[in-house]
Parts: C-alpha cells; sequence; structure tokens
C-alpha cells in the first residue's frame, strides 16, 4: 500500500479535484481516505502484479508534482534566491520556468536540463511507487529532492535571463516606435520580399540595392540611440519611416517579421509572395 499525506487543506482539495478527473484505473486503485486531522490517502498496489495501475500512479503523482507543487517551489527559488519580489516579476518568471519543465519552450543555455530534470523526478516516483514508501510531497522537496534542488535554481535562472532579455527586448520596440513618431517619412510605402532574407522594392517596385539601402540609415539617429539593430532591415526601415510597409512572406510568424510588426503596428501590411508576383506582372505591362 502507498499512502500520500497532505500538508494543507488546500493541497487536499487541489488533490481531490484532480484525482475525480483523472482515468478510471487511478480511481479505483485507491484504497482509503481519511480526514483525521492528519488527511492521508492510500493505494493498494501490487508492483509486481498491477504494472498498468502503478504506472498510472507514478504518472498521476508526476503530474500533482508538476502543476500543484512545483510552481510553489519555483515561485520561492525566484523570491529567496534571486530576490524578486515583485508579485508580477515573479509570476512571469514562474510561468516562464514552467513552460520550460514543460518542454513546451526552449531557452538559450537550457540544453537538456528540463529534460533530465523531468526524468530525475520521474525515477523518484518510480523509486517511490516500487518502495511503497509513506510520503509527504513536501518532506519529498525537502529531503528526497534535495540533491536536484540546485538543478531547480539553475532552471529559474535561465528563466530569469530569458526574462531580462525579453524586457531589454520590449524596451527596444518602445524607443525605436518613439523614434519613428518623430520622424519624416522619406517614401510613401516600401516593399519587403522575404525569401530567407528581406529584398527591398520603392513605391515603384524597382529593387532598392543593398548600397542604397546602406546610404538611407540615418547614421547620426543611430549614433544618438545606441542599440542592437539589424543593419539590414530594421536600421533602414526606421531611417526612410514609410508610411506603409508591404512584406511579402509565406510565414509571417518568422521572428523578424513579428517585430517589424510590433515597431510599425498599422503600417504592416501581410501578403503571400504570390502577391509581389502580380503587382509586378501589371506594373510590367504598364510599362
Amino acid at each position: 500500500m502507498l499512502t500520500v499525506y497532505f500538508d494543507s487543506r488546500e493541497e487536499q482539495a487541489c488533490w481531490h479535484v484532480r484525482l475525480q478527473n483523472s482515468r478510471p484505473i487511478i480511481q479505483q486503485a485507491v484504497y482509503l481516505a481519511e480526514n483525521d486531522g492528519q488527511t492521508s490517502i492510500s493505494f493498494r498496489l501490487e508492483p509486481n502484479r498491477e504494472q498498468a495501475i502503478c504506472l498510472a500512479v507514478i504518472e498521476f503523482l508526476f503530474s500533482f508534482f508538476s502543476s500543484y507543487h512545483l510552481e510553489k517551489r519555483i515561485r520561492e527559488i525566484i523570491q529567496n534566491r534571486y530576490f524578486y519580489q515583485d508579485e508580477d516579476e515573479v509570476e512571469h518568471i514562474a510561468e516562464m520556468a514552467l513552460l520550460m519543465w514543460e518542454g513546451e519552450v526552449v531557452y538559450h543555455g537550457a540544453n537538456d536540463l528540463p529534460e533530465k530534470l523531468r526524468e530525475r523526478v520521474s525515477h523518484l516516483f518510480r523509486e517511490i511507487v516500487s518502495e511503497q514508501v509513506p510520503f509527504s510531497f513536501q518532506s519529498l522537496w525537502n529531503f528526497r529532492m534535495r540533491a536536484i534542488q540546485d538543478d531547480f535554481v539553475s532552471l529559474v535562472g535561465i528563466a530569469i535571463d530569458e526574462y531580462k532579455l525579453e524586457q531589454d527586448y520590449q524596451e527596444f520596440i518602445f524607443l525605436l516606435r518613439g523614434l519613428l513618431e518623430v520622424r519624416r517619412p522619406l517614401l510613401e510605402e516600401v516593399h519587403l520580399v522575404y525569401d530567407d532574407e528581406f529584398f527591398f522594392y520603392n513605391q515603384h517596385l524597382q529593387l532598392i540595392s543593398k548600397r542604397n539601402l546602406a546610404n538611407a540609415i540615418d547614421r547620426k539617429l543611430m549614433a544618438e540611440n545606441p542599440m542592437f539593430i539589424d543593419s539590414n532591415t530594421i536600421a533602414p526601415l526606421v531611417s526612410m519611416a514609410p508610411r506603409k510597409i508591404f512584406i511579402y512572406a509565406e510565414d509571417e510568424e518568422i521572428r523578424i517579421i513579428r517585430t517589424l510588426k510590433k515597431i510599425f503596428e498599422e503600417r504592416i501590411i501581410i501578403a503571400h509572395p504570390s502577391c509581389f508576383a502580380e503587382r509586378m506582372k501589371e506594373a510590367g505591362e504598364r510599362r
């Protein structure tokens, strides 16, 4: 028999909600639920005979740890190890760390840390089910997970680095929007065709050479506003400040296009490359 003790009524309530929505094989394994001051729930398990039930319980324990306990532990790390106290910042960083833990996102520097952590935690629950050792999640974190707590600290550190980069990125976007507000448009419209890189065309659909693009960059503007600007795309666009920017691309979710949409907002018009080909054809016929 495997017994799980709860440390709070909140934890117990969350557990029972998840239990009610769990697979039938989990609910059928429940043997005893008490409410006598030290609340617990037990599973009748025979590891050598009930392999399917054991695997289901392991999965359930892992899921409950991930969805309930891990967020609390991560928030504690953010506040106590990295000293973030602002609730919005703590929530944002915790969300980023949990997404990394779940394998939903991959941040620079994480490598295979989240995958290894998930495997070590899963292995721990396999051991507990095999040994049928009574436990609480709090004691599990304090003792049997002590050896991997530093890895969780590293996981949170990576999320914080990514959070800082995101903050810098937002400041970068805000600054460029401010620059655009005071810039006089040098062109009414410009057309950008994306094919691994951007090719610029003026309002007459004539190709703008890379040399002319480089010459269009306002060096004084860039010098007065030092920042990491893509000199091939963002710098000339900010310098020219066109009223309309037509972008022709098969995938508008490419990072640079997402960035351009955030900077230039309503000035951006996205279309398929075939639309540009049609425009070129019409322009050729008029000539």
